[in-house]
């Protein structure tokens, strides 16, 4: 984004001081019939293992918590899940470049002609501007993606020339930047830091309470551990614990404050990028807090080689999905066990609906989840 900019005023939060302008805002009375028809808020994006969503569309979410604890790797998750049902996906960039989180998603999942066509990736730099605000609200408004992240919120009020600690240049970033991408129809997600200090941080992020005070979707404060770091060739898990919910259509299907487990599991492929490191694929699930952690993804592929070889006859995918196979697994990581045991060669897959057949047992060696 240009910072040539010769327009209006600018003032502390944002703001545009237009002379003479009228903006109307104590004339417009809300029609309560038309409140009483309305329907309370529900989340539709980024779907946790048993299918409930966890961010809210035409709204602020957020997800906060300590550096290195998985946030920017959730919001990537989130980032392919949509792609995968077709969707349009905004990513803008305060922090990062697009070669490390184009590689990401491709570690997760993504599918590269699907990246060129439907994500759509910026660094912005520099004043957002009243014409460029005009036109990039524009675009989004005829993109109507179903999820924008904004990566992350301290660079981004930074580059606004805001105060990070100042309530009032907290609104101002809300009321002139994030709010209005909301307008488009999309969940908007922004990533945000803690303070370093664990003691009286509460439920807050890093900054002025007004931005956790102005999120009218979702806000969860993403918690992992030393030992369970997201990492390549391990297995990871972050937990996201709701923090805020206004309109409540979280919280009704949460144990308590404790929303899902987010699990991967990075394997090397076998092969190497231009400068020789290896390269890894990264399975991943947004779980129900508790479903299946105790036996780790190799536990899943154990259950599963069981079921097929108890089966007798070859079995269909779908067949895995229904099985019963004690721990919970959710869809994504019964689909990820298949595909490392046909590489193992402890199955075989031939052609039509029953394509998966035993081939050799497979059990998990102790210790595999850590």
């Amino acid at each position: 984004m240009s910072t040539d900019y010769e327009g209006p005023e600018i003032v502390a939060g944002g703001g545009l001081i237009e002379e003479g302008e009228a903006h109307g805002g104590w004339s417009r009375w809300v029609d309560i019939r038309s409140a009483l028809a309305g329907a309370v808020p529900m989340p539709e994006v980024f779907l946790r293992s048993d299918g409930r969503p966890t961010f809210y569309r035409g709204q602020v979410n957020a997800l906060v918590g300590e550096s290195e604890g998985g946030k920017s790797l959730i919001a990537q998750a989130a980032v392919v899940a949509e792609l995968e049902a077709g969707g349009h996906v905004v990513y803008l960039d305060h922090e990062s470049d697009a070669v490390s989180v184009v590689s990401r998603l491709v570690s997760l999942g993504a599918d590269a002609d699907t990246l060129e066509t439907h994500l759509h990736y910026m660094t912005p730099e520099g004043l957002l501007t009243p014409a460029e605000a005009e036109g990039f609200l524009a675009y989004l408004e005829n993109l109507a993606p179903a999820l924008v992240i904004v990566d992350g919120l301290t660079a981004a009020m930074e580059s606004q020339g805001l105060n990070l600690n100042d309530n009032k240049d907290a609104a101002g970033i809300f009321r002139t930047y994030l709010n209005p991408m909301c307008e488009c129809g999309a969940a908007v997600v922004v990533i945000h830091h803690v303070t370093k200090a664990s003691d009286g941080r509460g439920t807050y992020g890093l900054g002025a309470v007004t931005l956790k005070n102005l999120i009218g979707g979702a806000q969860y404060g993403v918690e992992t551990s030393d030992d369970s770091r997201h990492a390549p060739g391990r297995f990871g898990t972050s937990r996201l614990v709701i923090h805020k919910d206004r309109a409540g259509g979280v919280r009704m299907f949460a144990a308590k404050r404790a929303w899902a487990t987010f699990a991967t599991q990075s394997t090397a492929t076998g092969a190497e990028d231009a400068h020789g490191r290896p390269l890894f694929r990264t399975t991943w699930e947004l779980r129900v807090p508790g479903e299946g952690l105790e036996d780790g993804p190799t536990g899943c592929m154990e259950a599963v080689s069981r079921f097929i070889e108890a089966a007798g006859e070859p079995v269909s995918q779908r067949d895995v999905f229904a099985a019963d196979l004690g721990a919970g697994y959710g869809e994504p990581t019964r689909k990820w066990a298949l595909r490392e045991l046909e590489a193992g060669e402890y199955i075989t897959k031939g052609k039509g609906p029953k394509a998966y057949a035993h081939a050799a047992p497979y059990r998990a060696p102790e210790g595999s989840e850590e």
